[in-house]
Order: structure tokens, then sequence, then C-alpha cells
């Protein structure tokens, strides 16, 4: 199955105009439709008539930045994929929106979160990916995602404030990346700043040098915070 984004205009034009069947479905091998939306985005679709569960309709905003953090990670000389697949031991079925493989064999998931999902949501499907031996981070909207996880987070660590007069908001099962949008609906010409971690430990960054920090292991966990390993690594 070709990329809708990665063709060139001539090649769009020519899968438009092909036959139906030419181009199947991942996964399901049921023939595949080009569309183009109203703004644009090129993607395929399920024709008529298939009866199997098809898969939830995705923002415009989120189809863009998982979009964008492939780009940035084949930029790097890394293989990535969209929406790739696998299985945890249990049986138990996940799907990336970016997955990277890296030279020695290690894969790190990227997951685009632009709506709001409880904290027992991100923390399965977190250990899903880890039963896989896939490391995972999320890219979140600040509000209203990462917003209400340092909520839920803060809720569910407030024996630890008891404790010791500090309050935990972040856990070492997530590791989360932040971003300003507008909305779901809409994509900045220039991406804002992602932002990691908080307080005297945040670091914001463009979303190159956080696809490429993630995958050289900068993101480091010293309780109650995550912290960002200086590096030289170049992400031209």
């Amino acid at each position: 199955m070709t990329e809708a984004f990665s063709a060139s205009d001539a090649a769009w034009l020519s899968i438009c105009n092909a036959p139906l069947g030419t181009w199947r479905m991942p996964r399901t091998a049921w023939p595949a439709v080009p569309k183009t939306s109203i703004r644009g985005l090129r993607f395929f679709a399920h024709a008529p008539g298939f009866t199997g569960q098809l898969p939830g309709p995705e923002s415009y905003a989120h189809t863009r930045l998982k979009i964008d953090v492939v780009k940035a990670a084949r930029a790097m000389g890394f293989r990535a994929e969209l929406e790739a697949w696998g299985t945890d031991g249990a049986g138990a079925e996940w799907i990336a929106d970016v997955l990277v493989f890296l030279a020695d064999g290690r894969r790190v998931a990227f997951e685009v979160q632009l709506s709001s999902q409880h904290l027992d949501d991100f923390l399965t499907r977190t250990e899903r990916y880890r039963r896989s031996g896939v490391t995972c981070c999320w890219i979140m909207s600040e509000r209203p995602v990462a917003w209400r996880l340092t909520k839920a987070l803060s809720y569910k660590n407030s024996q630890y404030r008891r404790e010791t007069g500090e309050v935990l908001c972040d856990c070492e099962e997530l590791v989360p990346f932040a971003i300003e949008l507008a909305g779901k609906d809409a994509y900045p010409d220039v991406l804002p700043p992602v932002r990691f971690g908080r307080g005297r430990h945040i670091k914001r960054m463009a979303l190159t040098e956080a696809v490429a920090g993630m995958l050289h292991g900068f993101p480091s966990w010293q309780l109650p915070d995550w912290h960002w390993k200086a590096s030289q690594v170049s992400v031209d």
C-alpha cells in the first residue's frame, strides 16, 4: 500500500485514475478509494460494501501531526511507519500512530492524543506496548489532554504529596510531550514549541528535536519529575 501523503502529484493522479481494486487497504485487503479532503489532505478509504469494522475517523490536526512525526524520523535516517500494528504476549492488539525502528532493533511508538482519555487508558495502552518490547511516548494537546492528565495523576498521587509535601503529577510509565493547538480541526503553518517536563525542568523545543531526543533516549525519569538529558545530537 502506497502512502497518500508522500505520493507526488503525478503519482497521486495515476492512483486516482487506476481501476478499483488496483490499490488495497492494509490488513483488510479491501479495495481502496483514493480521496482528498476539503483541506487538501490525501488519504485512502475502504470502498463501499465493506462489512468489517471501519477505523474511527481522525481529526485533521491528528493526521497532520503524525505525518510530521514520521517525516521528522525519516529525515534523520530512521525507518518509520504510519499505523503500524502488532500484538503483545497476551494477544492484545495495538496500532501505533507512528512506529520507528532503531538500528539496534528497538522500536519506539509515538501516539498522538488530542482528545481526552482516562488515565487508565493511557496506562493500559502504554503497558500493551511495553509487553511487546516497544517504548511508547505521547504527544498530546496542552488542553484538554495534558491539563486533565496532570489533574488525574496529581489526584492519584495525593498520598505522595501528603508524605513528602511535593506534588507528583507525572509518572514513570508515561513519557509526555505537550503542544498548544487551536483545535482538532486546524493545524498551524508553523508548529508551536513542544513542551517536555515542568517547573524548573521544563524544556521547550521544536517537534524535530522532540522526536530526535525521544529516539536517542533523552527523557529521564527522576522522581518526581521528567528530565531532558543534554546532548549535541543534530536534528537537521
